[in-house]
């Protein structure tokens, strides 16, 4: 038991470009920080329950060896009570951390929240935007660390014809490029311009060609 992360990295640094994206990672460190403050209570519990143990094996005339190899499983509980009582005092701190984090984040995404919509519905509404800004960051990366984005990220930005249009009004792609698919027909091997429709928050289950 001990502090998982600081609230810089939780900020900025885990997954997530989006609020959404990050509203779902977060949520997974706080389920495991609130499972393990639960631990506080299992180890307060097995420690008193061994000196129970203890006290009714002096009293009923335990044999030495059970008592002997009792008390020395309690003197190595004990010898860890000080650090494990600081990790657990981090554990709830690092638990309020994130709860605020949430909040905040809460505040930023309900306005785009679709009416009826779980978070984890919202999370997949929002896939294609997360993507779309995962791929953009990397190729502005990559533009401003080489000069031009990479073929693979291109290519990666072209799977989805929805990013591909972000990127270009973002000026990352040049405006007359134009995005190709092929043809499903195999006795046709053409390729065919695909200009996509927008997908409106009224429209959140329009399938992504």
């Amino acid at each position: 038991m001990s502090k998982l992360n600081s609230e810089f990295n939780y900020r900025y640094q885990v997954i997530g470009e989006t609020a959404w994206a990050k509203i779902q990672t977060l949520h997974g460190f706080l389920d495991g920080r609130l499972r393990a403050a639960v631990l506080e209570e299992v180890a307060d519990l097995k420690y008193k329950a061994k000196l129970a143990e203890l006290r009714h094996l002096k009293e009923s005339g335990g044999l030495e060896h059970i008592i002997l190899k009792l008390q020395a499983e309690i003197l190595e509980t004990e010898s860890f009570h000080r650090e494990q009582k600081i990790n657990f005092a981090l554990n709830r701190d690092e638990i309020t951390c994130l709860q605020n984090l949430l909040a905040e984040l809460y505040v930023i995404v309900e306005p785009s929240r679709i009416v009826g919509y779980t978070d984890e519905q919202m999370y997949e509404v929002n896939a294609a935007n997360e993507f779309t800004h995962v791929v953009g960051r990397e190729i502005q990366a990559e533009i401003i660390a080489n000069g031009r984005p990479s073929p693979a990220k291109l290519h990666n930005a072209m799977s989805n014809p929805h990013t591909f249009k972000a990127l270009q009004s973002w000026g990352l792609i040049p405006q007359e490029a134009v995005l190709m698919i092929p043809n499903h027909d195999p006795l046709r091997i053409t390729e065919v311009s695909y200009q996509p429709l927008l997908i409106t928050k009224e429209q959140p289950n329009v399938p992504l060609q």
